[in-house]
């Protein structure tokens, strides 16, 4: 199979709360572009090693092919790995990136690649997570996925659509605390809680 020289460049940006599959959504595109033959890198932030300092992994157990994957410190990083013949970016956890990231991926789809960005809108606050704002404004595509809530009240859990991050841990104060579900869970508007 010959891929098409002719593909347009765009942003697209997959987003949803902790444990609602946007890196699940970002493989399942991997695996499309790669069998249609484009050239793909994807990346990863160095501080994100839930799975592994080399890898990237699903929550489910979805491993990225580790020629593809890089793991970078900032975008300027990125932008040294970036090949020639790289047909479309991908960028897991975009919002560890800070808001750098809003200008180069710009760049990028101007340099005519396929930029696909996974991102929390939120933090466990549910304040805009860095830079998700400007991205999700810019976006060509917006992927919106969800959790179900994990509220459990009375002996039942909620499971309504999980819009926001909850941190279980309400003694950790910083922003940016990198976990799985031993500290976070998806939770619905409802019952997102946070104390200041």
């Amino acid at each position: 199979m010959v891929k098409s020289t002719d593909h347009h460049a765009y942003l697209e940006v997959i987003t949803g709360a902790m444990f609602s599959g946007k890196t699940r959504e970002l493989h399942r595109q991997y695996s499309v572009f790669k069998s249609c033959q484009f050239n793909v890198q994807v990346f990863k932030r160095d501080i994100d090693d839930r799975y592994g300092k080399d890898e990237i992994k699903t929550h489910d157990g979805l491993i990225f092919d580790g020629k593809d994957v890089f793991i970078s410190k900032d975008v300027n990083e990125i932008e040294k790995k970036i090949k020639k013949d790289t047909d479309v970016l991908m960028v897991d956890e975009a919002q560890f990136y800070g808001s750098e990231i809003v200008e180069k991926a710009d760049k990028w789809i101007n340099n005519g690649k396929i930029v696909v960005l996974t991102l929390l809108p939120t933090d466990y606050r549910g304040m805009t997570f860095g830079p998700a704002g400007d991205l999700l404004a810019k976006a060509d595509k917006i992927t919106q996925v969800f959790a179900r809530c994990l509220h459990y009240e009375n002996g039942v859990y909620c499971h309504k659509p999980a819009t926001r991050t909850f941190r279980t841990k309400s003694d950790i104060k910083e922003v940016v605390v990198i976990g799985g579900s031993e500290m976070y869970e998806p939770r619905c508007r409802q019952h997102h809680f946070f104390n200041k």
